[in-house]
């Protein structure tokens, strides 16, 4: 008896947008560290870049999962500032 199993896969569409927030309050590494994984944190975020340099993070998110406004409060909670 010969059995045959069959795997379907079904696609995943995911919508990534990215945006770029202006961060206020870093002053270090560590900063950079913090705003980054409360960022992270956030359910729907594939990739995070924050810069001390330019104030600023940029995100790039799973539209279908997250929005920018519940990255936005997260870098808040952290406790920092947007500008």
């Amino acid at each position: 008896m010969v059995s045959k199993f069959f795997l379907i896969n079904i696609l995943e569409v995911e919508t990534i947008t990215q945006e770029t927030i202006k961060v206020e309050g870093m002053s270090c590494g560590h900063c950079v560290m913090r705003v980054k994984k409360a960022i992270e944190d956030v359910q729907g975020v594939k990739k995070v870049d924050v810069s001390l340099e330019n104030k600023q993070a940029v995100v790039e998110f799973d539209e279908e999962k997250t929005d920018v406004e519940k990255i936005k409060a997260a870098v808040r909670e952290s406790g920092y500032e947007l500008a």
